[in-house]
């Protein structure tokens, strides 16, 4: 039976694997409802890690530097986080009721249609013929809007009652990771590169650092130029006279945070104005928001993002899209930090056969 350079014999190590396995995997069961919440909060901490850096050093008392510091940053992410969601939940329920009175209105007089609607090019006789089919008379208004009644309001309700419970409790999870990171993050990170180089070799530690990079590129990338990009639309709304501009500027924000995520905002928009009767403003709201997304995810997010990484942009938007299917908005993160770890490895392998194949001819002639 063979043995390794620490005395181990193979089955032990087979079976210290298996274990090591098995522990994990029970692990993420065990885990697996709040995850996410879990992963949010290393996305948090190694983003916001070189400003709590920073502040902590403002002090050099143990007090501060184990307990001040770490509160004071959860209590900032808590407030970050909590503001723009409670008013973002105030502006929806206001413009809830304004919408429940419009859409009864509709179902009992029927939505008038703009006359500018059949002066548009191309696609006006479309939009009018269906208008005229679906919105035009009270019969038929109430029938499209039946979907939207009382009933279905109630039951959307009682469903979101345990959606937002399971949130908040998430989002503790998250602040209270947090804090124990900000705490022990140093700790944890020296732990982890310790057993990296044991397990993969120095290589770890670079690998490692791929990902840190790449989750405060995509952060930068993602979190600060989407709200930038939503702030720029939002002058849109305003200058087109968008119903409701406060509320889609809200939306616009979080998400212009996606690739691409942001039309979806701003063309609803675009035909509240057009039901208006102001096509041409319509027509130029859909143009300004789809040049400003233009110009937002085809050169200022290539380059933040894939500076950050030193990985191409287009494995950055796989990661980001797919890691958006599988784990929600948290996978904006993950993903791009998953495709940073193939990249390196791939790199990593690939500098280990192009130098072996370079020293081949240097050994043979030395021999």
């Amino acid at each position: 039976m063979g043995t390794s350079e620490n005395g181990l014999s193979n089955l032990q190590i087979s079976a210290t694997v298996a274990a090591i396995g098995g522990l994990s995997l029970c692990a993420f069961l065990l885990l697996g409802k709040i995850l996410p919440g879990i992963l949010w909060a290393f996305v948090l901490s190694i983003a916001l890690w070189p400003t709590f850096l920073r502040v902590r050093g403002w002090r050099t008392s143990r007090g501060w530097q184990r307990l001040g510091a770490p509160l004071i940053f959860t209590a900032l992410i808590c407030f970050l986080v909590a503001l723009p969601v409670a008013l973002g939940t105030l502006e929806i329920i206001r413009e809830a009721q304004s919408l429940a009175v419009w859409i009864n209105d509709a179902r009992h007089n029927g939505v008038v249609m703009p006359e500018t609607i059949d002066n548009i090019p191309w696609i006006g006789g479309r939009v009018a013929s269906w208008w005229r089919d679906n919105l035009s008379t009270p019969t038929e208004a109430a029938n499209f809007f039946r979907q939207v009644g009382p009933g279905s309001i109630l039951g959307l309700t009682r469903n979101l009652g345990p959606e937002i419970l399971h949130r908040t409790l998430l989002f503790a999870i998250t602040l209270i990771t947090v804090f124990f990171l900000f705490q022990d993050g140093e700790g944890l990170w020296l732990g982890f590169t310790e057993l990296g180089q044991r397990v993969f070799g120095a290589r770890s530690v670079a690998i490692a650092s791929h990902v840190i990079d790449a989750i405060h590129g995509t952060v930068d990338g993602l979190v600060l130029v989407g709200l930038v990009e939503g702030l720029v639309i939002s002058i849109g709304y305003w200058l087109t006279g968008v119903p409701h501009g406060m509320a889609f500027a809200i939306a616009t924000c979080i998400l212009a945070t996606i690739p691409f995520g942001a039309p979806l905002v701003f063309c609803v928009a675009a035909l509240l104005v057009l039901a208006n009767g102001s096509a041409l403003w319509a027509i130029g709201l859909v143009i300004f928001g789809f040049l400003v997304v233009f110009a937002t995810d085809h050169v200022i997010r290539p380059m933040v993002i894939g500076g950050a990484t030193q990985i191409p942009f287009l494995l950055v938007l796989l990661g980001i899209l797919g890691g958006l299917s599988s784990l929600g908005l948290v996978g904006l993160f993950v993903g791009p930090a998953l495709m940073a770890i193939i990249v390196a490895v791939w790199r990593d392998l690939s500098a280990d056969t192009n130098t072996s194949e370079s020293d081949e001819p240097r050994i043979t002639q030395q021999l």
